[in-house]
């Protein structure tokens, strides 16, 4: 085996040197800050140093463009690298099928139109499943409108995500009228189709469905398949990857955490990575365990509240840096002046501040005219203030991390609205409750590199600040608070 190699500015260590040599069908189960980047990179310069492939031979696939442009300017030569829609796209054209993008507002408009004008017989069917007891008319009118068409909306698109036909949901799971209304949600979805076909149109998820039943069509040159983020992967994008690993008998290697899956209301089913090893044939299972971000005391403490969900992979993270304050709890009973205070303190001792919202618009609760936002950048007495969600935070780090909106509230974090029960009955539920609040939430306390300040109310804290004082007085004997 190789010692000491280098990419970059960084040396392998030996569980991420594991990789290099080894070349099986491969799951690296990546803790957070473990360098699972630097171990995709390493990988592709190993195989193409020692002629196991030429640059154009290697597919890598990631989750976001951003993902991938990461990828793309850290390799220094050009191999194919994609997000799933844009493989889905490169293969379309090798196949020189025409097509156009389906508007984002088809489905939408085709779901209202469709409510507006349906029977009576339906009318009555939507307003009992809804509870309304008012006239047709004045629903089309109220915000429960425009509630149901999201929920139809939500519901043909995870439908589509895992793959499934109408015979192939949990029917039994379901009510006489909650049937009734799949129905009445299928012939909507029919119509889409119907629509989508005579303008030659193709929405997103059709890019994947098309290219994965048109592989065989085409000759693709892949050796290897290297797909970043595989825990957020969806029943479709699973079937295009068998489809290209089928196709060209290439050797499969999947990075990724499902601790830190976070994207189920996209479709996406951390079921297929923790699964993976059942799915193809032949796999190793790497493990990496170095944490490079994050000390050790955090690392207990995260590890701990996120293993409280026992349908996930046991792993036993290890880092080198040391913190014995890296939780400091910030209750507010102002929460503008709270988040001020903070900034005074940390913007003292560094450059390097990331503050993270649960919602898109959180941050609005805790600013006045002080400040001004700009992209992700929050200006604060011309200082820059990284401003992310937790979503889209994801991969990113900083020295000091704020997690705002730690509130025991609906909107709170966790965020506690549950989907409609059409939704939750697709579902084979095996987890604890809150469970992909509970990976976000992760996610959120180990962006840092060495503290995570906790934002909430002093008088309403959320179940997840009392959970956790509860994991850090067991494991550092003390609470930290800002004061």
């Amino acid at each position: 085996m190789y010692k000491n190699y280098k990419v970059g500015k960084f040396y392998l260590d030996d569980f991420q040197m594991q990789l290099l040599e080894n070349d099986e069908n491969t799951i690296v189960i990546a803790g957070a800050g473990s360098g699972k980047t630097l171990t995709i990179i390493g990988k592709i310069n190993y195989l193409i140093e020692n002629h196991y492939a030429k640059p154009d031979e290697i597919l890598v696939i990631s989750f976001t463009n951003a993902s991938v442009n990461d990828i793309k300017a850290k390799i220094e030569m050009e191999i194919p690298v994609f997000t799933f829609h844009k493989l889905a796209m490169f293969i379309l054209e090798n196949l020189n099928f025409e097509y156009s993008i389906c508007p984002s507002t088809l489905l939408e408009y085709i779901i209202s139109e469709e409510i507006r004008t349906t029977t009576p017989k339906n009318q009555k069917l939507i307003l009992k499943f809804l509870q309304l007891n008012v006239n047709f008319t004045k629903f089309i009118d109220s915000k429960e409108f425009l509630s149901f068409c999201r929920l139809i909306a939500t519901f043909i698109n995870l439908w589509k995500t895992n793959s499934l036909n109408f015979t192939d949901l949990p029917l039994n799971k379901y009510t006489k009228l909650e049937k009734k209304i799949l129905i009445f949600i299928f012939d909507i979805y029919q119509k889409y189709i119907s629509e989508k076909q005579a303008s030659k149109k193709l929405d997103f998820d059709d890019l994947i469905i098309f290219a994965t039943e048109n592989i065989s069509k085409i000759t693709l040159p892949f050796k290897y398949i290297i797909i970043d983020e595989f825990q957020d992967t969806s029943a479709i994008r699973l079937n295009l990857i068998r489809a290209i690993f089928n196709n060209t008998l290439s050797k499969i290697i999947v990075v990724g955490d499902d601790w830190q899956s976070i994207y189920r209301f996209s479709g996406c089913d951390v079921e297929l990575f923790i699964n993976f090893s059942k799915i193809f044939p032949n796999v190793k299972t790497i493990k990496l365990v170095n944490t490079y971000r994050n000390s050790q005391e955090l690392i207990a403490i995260a590890s701990y509240f996120i293993t409280r969900n026992p349908y996930q992979i046991k792993k036993q993270l290890a880092a080198t840096k040391t913190n014995d304050n890296p939780i400091i709890f910030a209750p507010y009973k102002n929460k503008i002046n709270t988040l001020k205070k903070l900034l005074h303190h940390l913007l003292l001792i560094s450059d390097d501040v990331m503050i993270l919202t649960r919602n898109n618009k959180d941050i609005y609760e805790y600013i006045d005219n002080d400040y001004t936002i700009e992209n992700n950048i929050l200006i604060y007495q011309n200082k820059k203030i990284k401003l992310y969600t937790v979503h889209k935070s994801k991969g990113l780090e900083s020295e000091y991390v704020i997690v705002l909106n730690c509130d025991n509230k609906i909107l709170g974090f966790p965020n506690m609205i549950e989907n409609n029960i059409l939704i939750q009955k697709l579902y084979q539920e095996k987890e604890i409750k809150y469970a992909e609040e509970r990976r976000l939430f992760y996610v959120a306390i180990t962006r840092c590199k060495e503290q995570t300040f906790l934002i909430y109310d002093k008088n309403n804290p959320s179940i997840f600040i009392k959970e956790i004082k509860k994991i850090v007085k067991v494991k550092l004997k003390k609470l930290h608070y800002f004061k």
